[in-house]
């Protein structure tokens, strides 16, 4: 029984053919922004409840505590969303990703 050897095509493939869409950038930074934004603002939520019960604080500073975490969580879901935007793009373009900036306007202001 003799089998053929398959080889791939030389080269890179059409520009066509690959799989970047504007639609699917757009969903994979969405997903990637809205990951963080979940996962941080949890974090925030149950580190600062657990430490104001550990401490025996009243409810309305945890919340106002809350209320201050909620800048991190802000700023971490911003860049994140400009950093996923940025990513996608260098992809689109067959290009290497570059170093990440944790500038909150850097992402933003070089689109």
């Amino acid at each position: 029984m003799e089998q053929e050897i398959l080889k791939p095509e030389s080269g890179t493939p059409k520009g066509g053919t690959q799989a970047f869409s504007r639609t699917g950038s757009l969903m994979a930074a969405s997903g990637a922004t809205m990951l963080m934004l979940c996962f941080t603002g949890s974090a925030m939520v149950a580190t600062v409840w657990a430490m104001s019960k550990l401490i025996g604080l009243p409810d309305m500073f945890m919340y106002v505590l809350m209320a201050i975490g909620v800048l991190p969580v802000l700023w971490v879901t911003v860049w994140t969303a400009g950093r996923a935007w940025h990513v996608e793009k260098l992809l689109a373009q067959h290009k290497d990703i570059d170093v990440p900036v944790f500038s909150l306007s850097y992402y933003f202001k070089n689109g």
